[in-house]
């Protein structure tokens, strides 16, 4: 593996992508930058009086955002027909991980809401992890629903996305 391709700005198969995909990446990196720069304008006093660091926050975030840019990197990289097949297994796992939260102990509460899971030192939330497995499974099912299951299936799977 050509450890260049985990990279987002050093990645050349981007140059096979079509125009607006370009864009769109490229619009997803600024935003994200500009994101990385108000965290810093908001977080620098607080991080210093907390912390005796200012940057603490700014470091945290963007430990994550290389963490994430790999794995932006690898799925962009992957097959669509491999990752429509292991949507709907991950749309039952974080499904779970929502339901583990309801339970008392397991779910870490922040606002008098459990929506998160510590799994060590890292919290992480399932109802935010689940939203792009439910468009990709929700695009699966429209494209093939009439096939595979009946059309009221696909059609009450499009409401209950809708409503969550």
């Amino acid at each position: 593996m050509n450890l260049r391709r985990l990279i987002p700005i050093f990645d050349s198969s981007v140059s096979n992508w079509a125009l607006e995909a370009r864009l769109l990446r490229w619009l997803t990196l600024i935003w994200l930058f500009i994101g990385l720069i108000m965290l810093f304008s908001a977080s620098y006093p607080v991080a210093d009086a907390r912390h005796d660091d200012g940057l603490y926050y700014f470091k945290r975030q963007l430990l994550w955002v290389l963490v994430s840019l790999i794995g932006f990197n690898i799925i962009v990289n992957l097959p669509l027909q491999k990752i429509l097949g292991l949507a709907h297994w991950f749309l039952l796992l974080f499904l779970a991980l929502i339901f583990v939260t309801l339970i008392p102990g397991l779910g870490k509460k922040a606002f008098d809401a459990a929506r998160w899971i510590a799994i060590g030192p890292i919290p992480i939330q399932p109802s935010e992890l689940i939203k792009p497995f439910l468009v990709l499974q929700s695009a699966r099912l429209l494209v093939n629903g009439n096939e595979s299951v009946g059309g009221f299936v696909c059609l009450g799977w499009v409401f209950s996305v809708w409503y969550f």
